[in-house]
């Protein structure tokens, strides 16, 4: 098991890694687009815990306790976690997707800017279109770019052992109320397996290979992820 300041470092592994990769794509996001930044993003408590970090360091932990970050439990309409998702497909079965997704603006967003860019999760770092999706309703994303997202969304979900995953609201108000008794997100779970087309492997095997090829406090990242987990 990887204690939660290794958890952290591999993290940010994985995001500095995902930058370099991506910034070869000419997207259209820009500050001030805003489109995507909705109350639908999710992420585990290891972001979580880091987007905490950062608020209490600017004085701003109370922004918590808000009534922004106490959805009901009836408000829960996502219950498949990446890898619960990655999982289903891959033993056949059907997923049911949300009848409709929470549009509601970001609560960290002010003048359509984010105001915690620095620790954003990796769920609002993948978000990018080739055109402004505000004209069309729709991310234009080039081919390979959302398969190599998600199996990055499972790897940070595989190294939060005994984390738990949901909604960004849904998480920090957990986190903000912990050991309440109804409880918040879904456990995570180890990676599956993934889900990727012959052809999208020329995209997404470079991004992986210099990942795993990281050396990170004497280890290369894939052998951190080999034993994230029993």
């Amino acid at each position: 098991m990887l204690a939660d300041d290794q958890q952290g470092v591999l993290l940010h592994a994985i995001y500095d890694t995902f930058s370099n990769w991506s910034c070869r794509f000419s997207f259209a996001c820009h500050k001030g687009c805003a489109t995507c930044c909705t109350q639908s993003v999710t992420m585990t408590t290891l972001e979580g815990q880091g987007i905490r970090t950062y608020l209490a360091a600017q004085g701003r932990i109370a922004e918590l306790a808000g009534p922004a970050f106490l959805p009901s439990l009836a408000e829960r309409s996502i219950r498949l976690t990446t890898n619960g998702f990655v999982a289903a497909h891959l033993r056949g079965e059907e997923v049911e997707e949300p009848a409709e997704w929470d549009l509601r603006p970001c609560p960290f967003l002010a003048d359509n800017a984010c105001t915690i860019y620095a620790v954003r999760p990796f769920g609002c770092r993948l978000f990018a279109s080739l055109t402004p999706c505000a004209e069309s309703g729709a991310a234009d994303m080039p081919p390979g770019y959302l398969t190599a997202s998600t199996i990055l969304l499972q790897y940070i979900e595989h190294l939060n052992q005994n984390g738990r995953w949901g909604t960004l609201v849904e998480i920090l108000g957990g986190l903000a109320g912990e050991g309440r008794a109804d409880g918040f997100g879904v456990p995570t779970a180890p990676i599956p397996g993934f889900l990727m087309a012959p052809e999208e492997r020329r995209v997404v095997e470079p991004l992986i290979d210099d990942l795993f090829q990281q050396e990170i406090n004497g280890k290369r990242f894939d052998q951190w992820l080999a034993g994230a987990r029993p």
